[in-house]
């Protein structure tokens, strides 16, 4: 199979339908102004990074060289009379070549719905293009979509393809009922804990150091009866614990990490509907147009098939700035289709913070 490619700045358009129906070829057709070196070098490495991989020709036409596109579909045409053209992306221009194309001759136009999974036969004929739900092989993950967008996936603190003890589920869940009985002193609490990791000589699970400050006994002691501290001791200034395990000690003195731990071990629980899910992201905004190595982090960037959730998570209070935190990294690499999702504990804060938050949401 042969498919031509109506080239978008919606960068996951572009390789969708290569990645569902598995032509041999795949000729990328774009304007001079969408498709740039930058765009197809980063399609070029997203399927280099992949098993299989279509044969990638690219044809660029002038913005509005409305006879150089035609010439360029009869040429596609001549050679390969039962191409495909997905016509999803492309420019107003290319589109009415196309249908001027179709007017002299039969030829098999679909679209792909990239939020619906689904495919539209727009003309013609093919067992091979029966419409219905379409699902990517393995979808897209974090790191490819990244890539489409001129970016890569520089750190992170969990994938899904990272080794979790058996009992972690159960530590989360034991650490967010420790959290719901006082949730107005868990940062203080973990900022306490890492300061007293910080002096300790000791950077293993047993910690010992002189405490400036100690935590609060009632926290202590919920996380003893939930047995994710041991062999806890004071003598004068100095405090010695010893952590349940390393991702228990990560935890409990990193304030932000319980909640995103939660979100990720829930779409992890999902595959169904999650392909991918990263959290504590750090992007570096490399290649492509931008070559500065400047950083993003994002809490959370799941993938739903092709489409990119970027997530914030917010323990404790939440300020007006969040939901422009998530928007300014989901406004560089997730186009059109990107989800924004905001996930707190509690929506606490100044009223004006609250509102700010709701309005945006619908249903809020």
């Amino acid at each position: 199979m042969v498919i031509a490619e109506l080239f978008s700045t919606e960068v996951s358009e572009n390789v969708l339908a290569a990645l569902c129906l598995q032509p041999e070829k795949l000729i990328c057709l774009g304007s001079r102004s969408v498709m740039t070196d930058a765009r197809i070098a980063a399609v070029r490495a997203f399927f280099r990074g992949r098993k299989t991989s279509p044969q990638l020709t690219f044809l660029r036409v002038g913005d509005r060289d409305y006879a150089g596109a035609g010439a360029a579909i009869r040429d596609i045409l001549a050679k390969y009379p039962d191409c495909r053209f997905e016509m999803t992306g492309g420019s107003d221009l290319l589109l009415a070549a196309l249908g001027t194309a179709a007017a002299e001759k039969p030829l098999t136009m679909f679209a792909l719905d990239v939020r619906q999974q689904s495919l539209s036969l727009l003309r013609g004929s093919g067992r091979d293009l029966t419409p219905g739900l379409f699902r990517p092989l393995r979808g897209i993950t974090v790191g490819e979509y990244l890539r489409l967008w001129g970016g890569e996936l520089a750190e992170s603190s969990y994938t899904m393809a990272t080794r979790l003890p058996d009992r972690l589920e159960k530590d989360v869940s034991d650490m967010w009922r420790v959290y719901i009985q006082a949730p107005q002193i868990w940062t203080k609490q973990c900022t306490i804990l890492a300061n007293l990791c910080a002096h300790s000589r000791s950077t293993g699970l047993t910690v010992s150091a002189n405490a400036v400050e100690k935590c609060a006994r009632s926290h202590i002691d919920r996380l003893l009866k939930a047995k994710l501290i041991s062999d806890y001791s004071e003598k004068g200034s100095l405090v010695t614990l010893t952590f349940r395990d390393q991702h228990v000690k990560r935890t409990l003195t990193r304030a932000g990490d319980l909640l995103e731990l939660q979100v990720f071990l829930a779409a992890r629980g999902a595959p169904g509907f999650f392909t991918d899910a990263v959290m504590g992201a750090k992007i570096n905004w490399k290649g492509g147009e931008y070559r500065g190595g400047t950083m993003n982090e994002i809490d959370g960037l799941l993938m739903h098939g092709a489409v990119p959730v970027f997530v914030s998570c917010k323990l404790g209070s939440v300020p007006k700035e969040a939901l422009y935190e998530v928007d300014s990294v989901a406004a560089r690499f997730g186009g059109a289709y990107a989800v924004r999702a905001l996930v707190c504990s509690r929506l606490s804060g100044s009223e004006s913070a609250r509102k700010a938050i709701r309005q945006p949401a619908p249903g809020a």
